[in-house]
């Protein structure tokens, strides 16, 4: 659980207090560091598009919110990411699992993987694209630009990466 622990830390240190996720194994380790963490609010969800309005009505809220997906969760999103999310500037962290990436085992993920960063390129959604432990020390920071930007970040997190998060 050391990358999880790593990451939930780093999310907390840049002022998430809300956080959502769709099911994922590779996410399975920081679903249960998060479902035990009483400082902070964790639900599942069962698509990405209704975590997106509920990420929106959390910022309102005065929190700041993340949503934990696999990378098919943003081909599944656009519309609520662009006329949501995007129209009226809220900032929303999304913890991506970047599956069919090197070391995947899944040929149907290499599809999505193949599109996903231009599919973010496309959206001018800034992305942090997390292959190795180092690159874990910057999600603070980039978690924190969201909310000067007032805008979507996406922190993607390679299948080799997270894999053996033992």
């Amino acid at each position: 659980m050391k990358m999880s622990k790593k990451i939930i830390t780093s999310l907390k240190k840049g002022g998430v207090n809300f956080y959502l996720s769709v099911p994922c194994k590779l996410l399975a380790n920081m679903i249960e560091i998060l479902e035990k963490d009483d400082e902070v609010y964790y639900s599942a969800v069962p698509r990405e598009e209704e975590g997106m309005g509920i990420c929106a009505g959390a910022y309102l809220g005065d929190k700041l919110p993340c949503i934990m997906m696999q990378n098919t969760g943003i081909g599944n999103s656009v519309n609520a990411i662009v006329s949501l999310l995007q129209l009226y500037q809220l900032p929303v962290v999304f913890l991506i699992s970047y599956r069919g990436t090197p070391g995947e085992q899944v040929g149907a993920q290499g599809g999505m993987a193949k599109i996903t960063e231009d599919i973010l390129h496309t959206l001018k959604i800034p992305m942090l694209h997390c292959s190795s432990e180092n690159d874990l020390n910057k999600i603070t920071t980039f978690t924190e630009h969201a909310k000067i930007i007032e805008s979507p970040v996406a922190i993607l997190c390679d299948f080799d990466l997270m894999k053996d998060d033992e």
